[in-house]
């Protein structure tokens, strides 16, 4: 299954090991469009392959780097999401206090890019 392409508000990652730019991705998006969903286990042109090791504690984890990383907090949806027998993670968020920083920098999104912005 394919979930389609990347846009303004929808960023694929291969591997939950990129959580840290898929928080910069999400905070692009919270800062161009007040929303945005990061899919953990697809690649780039939306193939699914799955997130061997998500479990519940990954979930936690995930909630609590996103929580410690952006600023101001956000309060993200986040869950284990089966589709084809694979488990993907997916994290929406929405905001409106912009703007948002991850990590201490400022982002934001054009089409899939996230540009600096200072």
């Amino acid at each position: 299954m394919n979930l389609g392409i990347e846009t303004e508000k929808i960023e694929f990652k291969k591997s939950i090991k990129e959580l840290n730019k898929g928080i910069i991705s999400l905070v692009a998006m919270l800062n161009k469009s007040g929303e945005g969903t990061i899919y953990f286990g697809v690649k780039n042109n939306g193939d699914i392959i799955g997130q061997s090791d998500a479990n519940e504690n990954m979930v936690r984890n995930v909630i609590e780097t996103i929580k410690d990383a952006i600023t101001p907090q956000i309060t993200p949806i986040v869950g284990l999401v089966l589709i084809n027998n694979k488990i993907i993670v997916k994290i929406e968020a929405k905001g409106n206090n912009t703007p948002y920083s991850a990590f201490g920098k400022y982002y934001c999104r054009s089409f899939d890019i996230d540009k600096r912005i200072f």
